[in-house]
Formats: structure tokens, C-alpha cells, sequence
């Protein structure tokens, strides 16, 4: 009998769902916009008539899957429940287990979604065969998961490793959690929109700010730098308290290449404390950004 998981990564913008076979490869992928359905019995249909959709599509058949494992941001893996996220305000507190069970029939597995994008590097990604390691998403919002002695940190209520909301500027920006100075307000997308706003002027996208990076746009650069630091000085207070053997970042920041890794490695350095400067190395996941979390998410069940 082949084994298949579904993964599904509930993302600030976008559901990413996708069918995994044992060994890690993405058989298939679907996505659509989160922010679609209000009601939240609604989304757990249209989660449902996308899986069917994928099934149909490569001939397999519904008692195949082993389980559906989800990766969603403030996911709790302890109480099943998606706790007042951020990035999907409307929804508030709900409770995805139970009803994705009832709808799919299957086992569900909830976690955070960060600490899903660091089961699936440790298993298939650059994390595999290390022991410490910290995995930071960078996309809507920030997320972290943090792997010690080989086991995921999940803290008393589940949903420990929240790094995004490391305080990096006292009375900075507004935050979508209600805080204030986060790293999450300067180094996710929306984060870096507004330090190019500051320094154009411009309302840019995420696409008009990379390509005229690569561009070399001088301004871009000087975004990306400043980001760079904002990041390097996160990054270094993480690194400072865990000791990691590696920071892996991941997510659609991350993909803006080698400069951007370099120059995040060399302000880390210059934040950590002294006796851990050089030992931590900043890696960029070699996992698609697309997929990454979705196959993340599966090895949760497979």
C-alpha cells in the first residue's frame, strides 16, 4: 500500500496544500488565498475540495492517506487550536482539529508553522544530522523553530520559540500582535515594504523591491542592509540564549540570495555575545519556499 500525507501550510496570504510520499517528494501541490472564506467551516470545505482535487488528479485513492499533518501560524499543537494569529486576524482563536477531523476523516496533526518549517529541514533540508538549529521564516510575518539535542521546542503551552517577536527597537513600530519595535516589523515583507517607503517614499511590492535589487538600485541596497541588521541583531539575541550549530533561514525574504546571507552572518557576528562569534553558521534553506512547509508539514504524520 503506498503511503501518502497531506501537508498544509495556512499561511498569512496563502494555503499551500500538497500530497507527500514516504520519502519526502511532493507528488502534487495546490494553493489558494487564505484570507477567502470568513467562516472558518467554509475554509475547512474548501481544504477539503482541494485534497479531493489533488487525489483526482494523480489517481490515488482517499484511503491512501495516512493522516494530514498543518503547519499554521500560532498553531498549538497541544490544544489543537489556532490561537488569535497575527496575519489572520479575522479568524480570532478556533479550534482546527476537530473539525478538519470531522470534514476529512483522517488524523491531524497541528503545529506551528515555524516549527514545522524546522521538522521538515531537520529530515530532509541543510539541518539534517545536526542537533541544534533554529529555523526563521521570513514571509507575511516572521516565525522560528527551535531544535535542541534534537528535540523541537515547544515551551509549557505549545507555542514556545515565537521569535519574531523579539523586541529589536524600544517604541519602534506597531506590530500586528499589538506590540511595538518587533523583529517580525522589520524584517518580514511587510517590514521591508515599509523601510522602502522610508527611504523612497514609494508604496514598492516585495517584487518591485528585489528586482530592483538585483538590479543594483542603490536605495534597495541600502534596504536590504538596513534589514540585514535589523535581522543580524534578532538573529544574535536567539543565538545568544540557544547556542545553535546553525540558523537556517527560510521563506520569500530569504530566497533574495547570498548578499543578503552574508551580510545577516557578518551582523550577527558583531551582535552575539563575544564567546559565540563564528561558531553559528547562517544558512539559507535549500527547500523550495513553496513546498518547503508543506512537506514539513506531511512529516508530521508520516
Amino acid at each position: 500500500m503506498m503511503k501518502i500525507a497531506v501537508g498544509i501550510d495556512i499561511g498569512g496570504t496563502n494555503t499551500k496544500i500538497g500530497l507527500v510520499d514516504q520519502d519526502g517528494s511532493l507528488l502534487d501541490f495546490q494553493t489558494f488565498p487564505t484570507t477567502g472564506p470568513d467562516n472558518f467551516n467554509e475554509y475547512t470545505n474548501k481544504v477539503k475540495k482541494t485534497v479531493l482535487s489533488l487525489l483526482d488528479g494523480k489517481k490515488i485513492d482517499y484511503t491512501d492517506i495516512i493522516g494530514i499533518g498543518v503547519g499554521a501560524p500560532n498553531g498549538n499543537g497541544k490544544t489543537g487550536c489556532i490561537e488569535n494569529p497575527p496575519n489572520i486576524k479575522h479568524w480570532g482563536t478556533v479550534n482546527l482539529v476537530t473539525p478538519f477531523s470531522k470534514v476529512l476523516n483522517k488524523k491531524i496533526v497541528l503545529e506551528n508553522d515555524a516549527n514545522v518549517a524546522a521538522i521538515g529541514e531537520g529530515k530532509w533540508g541543510v539541518a539534517k544530522g545536526l542537533d541544534h538549529f533554529i529555523v526563521v521564516t521570513l514571509g507575511t510575518g516572521i516565525g522560528s523553530g527551535i531544535v535542541s539535542h534534537g528535540k523541537l521546542l515547544s515551551g509549557s503551552n505549545g507555542l514556545a520559540s515565537e521569535g519574531g517577536h523579539i523586541m529589536i527597537e524600544k517604541n519602534g513600530r506597531n506590530c500586528g500582535c499589538g506590540g511595538r519595535g518587533h523583529l517580525e516589523d522589520y524584517c518580514s515583507v511587510r517590514g521591508i515594504k515599509l523601510t522602502a517607503k522610508e527611504i523612497t517614499g514609494e508604496d514598492l511590492t516585495f517584487r518591485e523591491i528585489s528586482e530592483r535589487f538585483h538590479n543594483n538600485d542603490p536605495q534597495m541596497v541600502k534596504v536590504f542592509e538596513q534589514t540585514a541588521e535589523y535581522l543580524g541583531h534578532g538573529l544574535s539575541i536567539m543565538g545568544t540564549l540557544f547556542s545553535p550549530e546553525a540558523i537556517i533561514l527560510a521563506g520569500g525574504v530569504a530566497t533574495i540570495g547570498e548578499k543578503l546571507r552574508f551580510d545577516v552572518e557578518k551582523n550577527y557576528n558583531k551582535f552575539v555575545f563575544s564567546a559565540f562569534k563564528g561558531t553559528t553558521k547562517i544558512l539559507v534553506s535549500e527547500i523550495s519556499t513553496a513546498e518547503g512547509a508543506v512537506i514539513g508539514a506531511a512529516s508530521l504524520v508520516l
